[in-house]
């Protein structure tokens, strides 16, 4: 490996695509943030929490570092205006071509990031990179993310959804269009 832990999740550009100025219309732009804010605040944030939590149970960090990196392709695909796809090829998809909207990252880079290279089912687990690199994408995304794992997060999570509808309807969208999203959830 060529970076020390915990530099490499620094390392790699966050949303790229969004810094070069690359739009879409307004409509299909709002439905694509909030499915990603969706993504991020429902998805990433619980396997963010099985990270730092787990440290104990090192089987179940490595599991959910390959889920979080499926769930980061997901984000990465639509960010790009393409299609999901099959959970079952997001890991697959990210080793051989990287990302390029979510983060500026090759499939070596994220191999490193993800520290793929561990036994799997080993002692231990290296998180520290994926933890920096979510720090760096939570605080990069271009609006509000609550942790409603705190206190006040509650709160704040029921002002940010009504935050999204106002969006949605100020566009012409179906409120309802994260309903799927939050079925899964």
């Amino acid at each position: 490996m060529s970076a020390q832990k915990g530099t490499r999740g620094a390392s790699v550009a966050v949303y790229p695509a969004l810094r070069a100025g690359h739009g879409r219309a307004t409509a299909p732009a709002v439905e694509i943030w909030l499915q990603v804010a969706w993504l991020m605040l429902a998805e990433g944030r619980a396997y963010i929490e099985d990270l730092e939590g787990g440290t104990s149970q090192p089987h179940m960090q490595q599991a959910a570092k390959l889920r979080m990196l499926e769930q980061l392709v997901d984000i990465d695909n639509r960010l790009a205006g393409r299609s999901p796809v099959a959970d079952a090829h997001c890991l697959a998809l990210a080793l051989e071509y990287g990302m390029q909207d979510l983060m500026d990252a090759s499939g070596v880079e994220l191999a490193e990031i993800f520290g793929l290279d561990e036994d799997f089912g080993g002692p231990a687990c290296q998180v520290e990179d994926i933890i920096v690199l979510w720090e760096r994408l939570l605080a990069g995304f271009p609006g509000e993310l609550p942790d409603r794992l705190i206190a006040q997060g509650q709160r704040d999570m029921l002002r940010t959804l009504q935050d999204w509808a106002r969006l949605a309807r100020a566009t012409g969208l179906n409120v309802g269009l994260l309903t799927p999203f939050m079925k899964d959830a």
